[in-house]
C-alpha cells in the first residue's frame, strides 16, 4: 500500500507544489511521517480523502494503512462513521446520482439512485440508518432508509434549499439551510426548529455529541456575527456577538472562533474562556484538538499551538 500511495503522491500531488517546497512536502506526506505524527498525537479510526469531481478515493487507518480506490463515477461527497462505515455519493449514468454504503472492509452494503433529483449529500447514523439529501423541482428532499429495505422509512420536504444534514444523538437528524436549523425524527418528521430570524448562515460546526455552533450574520459576506450553540434536542445553549469572524470549529463542549489574528475559546454556553494572538498569514483553518490545542492549517503544512 505504501508503494501505491507514494506513487500517487509523486505523480498527482508533488507536481502542483512549488518547486522549492517539494522535498519538504514529500517528506511530510510520507507514510512514515504520518504514522509517527499520529502515534504522537490523536489516534483515529479511519479517514478519507477524495477529489470532488474525480474518481479516486483514498482511505487511511492505523490498522490497514493507506489504500486507493478507483471508483466508476465522479465523487460528489463522502461521509465516514467512527466504525469505518461510509457513504459515498457519486454521479451515475442515467440518474442524477447514486449513494453507495460501504462497511469498514469497503464491501458494498447498500445502493440507492436519486432518479431525477440532484444528489447533494448522504450520511449514516450510528445505527446505520441512511439519510440522503436531494434537490429537485419541488424543493429539497430528505430521504431516510434502513439497510434492510429499499422502501424509504421517511421523507421530509423543505421549500428552501437545504445545505447539509447531520445525524445527532440517538436517531435524530438535523438539516441546515440558510434560514433555519431543523431537527427530524428517524421517520423524517420535524419535531424542532431554530429560526435564524432574518440572519444568514455564515459558518457552522457540529460536535460529536450533536451540538451545533452557528455563525449568523445580517450579510452573507460577514460583518458583525451572532454566535449560537444549539443542543441536539434543539435547545439554545448560548448566544454571543463578535465583531470579526473568519471561522469556527467545535469539539466536545467547546467552540474555537478564529477572527483575524485572534483565536478565542468559548464553552458551549458561549462564555469566553481565553484568547490567543496568532500570526494569521497563510492560515486557512483553525481546528480545535482533543487536548485543547488549536491546529492551524496552511496550504501545505499544519501547526498545533496552545490556546
Amino acid at each position: 500500500r505504501d508503494g501505491v500511495y507514494m506513487e500517487y503522491i509523486r505523480k498527482q500531488v508533488i507536481p502542483v507544489v512549488p518547486e522549492n517546497e517539494r522535498a519538504a512536502t514529500l517528506k511530510a506526506l510520507s507514510l512514515e511521517t504520518i504514522e509517527a505524527e499520529l502515534a504522537a498525537s490523536e489516534p483515529y479510526t479511519v479517514d478519507v480523502a477524495c477529489d470532488i469531481g474525480g474518481v479516486t478515493l483514498l482511505t487511511a487507518d492505523m490498522e490497514n494503512g493507506i489504500t486507493l480506490h478507483e471508483l466508476a463515477n465522479a465523487v460528489i461527497s463522502v461521509r465516514v462513521l467512527s466504525d469505518g462505515w461510509m457513504t459515498v455519493a457519486t454521479e451515475s449514468p442515467g440518474y442524477k446520482g447514486m449513494v453507495t454504503v460501504y462497511d469498514d472492509k469497503f464491501n458494498v452494503i447498500y445502493e440507492w439512485y436519486s432518479g431525477e433529483d440532484y444528489l447533494l449529500n448522504a450520511g449514516l447514523s450510528e445505527d446505520h440508518e441512511l439519510a440522503v439529501l436531494c434537490a429537485g423541482s419541488g424543493g429539497t428532499k430528505v430521504h431516510i432508509f434502513t439497510m434492510t429495505s429499499e422502501t424509504e422509512r421517511g421523507l421530509y420536504l423543505a421549500p428552501e434549499l437545504l445545505l447539509d444534514l447531520h445525524w445527532v444523538s440517538g436517531s435524530r437528524l438535523a438539516v441546515l439551510s440558510d434560514q433555519r436549523l431543523v431537527f427530524l425524527t428517524d421517520k423524517a418528521v420535524q419535531d424542532m426548529e431554530y429560526s435564524f430570524n432574518g440572519l444568514h448562515l455564515y459558518d457552522y460546526s457540529v460536535s460529536d455529541s450533536g451540538i451545533f455552533a452557528l455563525a449568523l450574520s445580517a450579510y452573507r459576506s460577514g460583518g458583525n456575527t451572532t454566535l449560537a450553540t444549539i443542543s441536539s434536542s434543539g435547545k439554545v445553549l448560548g448566544e454571543h456577538t463578535v465583531e470579526k469572524l473568519t471561522g469556527i470549529d467545535m469539539r466536545g463542549k467547546q467552540v474555537l472562533v478564529r477572527g483575524g489574528s485572534q483565536l478565542t475559546l468559548f464553552n458551549q454556553q458561549l462564555e469566553e474562556l481565553r484568547t490567543t494572538e496568532i500570526d494569521a498569514v497563510g492560515v486557512q483553518q483553525a481546528i480545535l484538538l482533543k487536548n485543547g490545542e488549536a491546529l492551524l492549517v496552511y496550504d501545505y503544512s499544519a501547526q498545533a499551538i496552545p490556546i
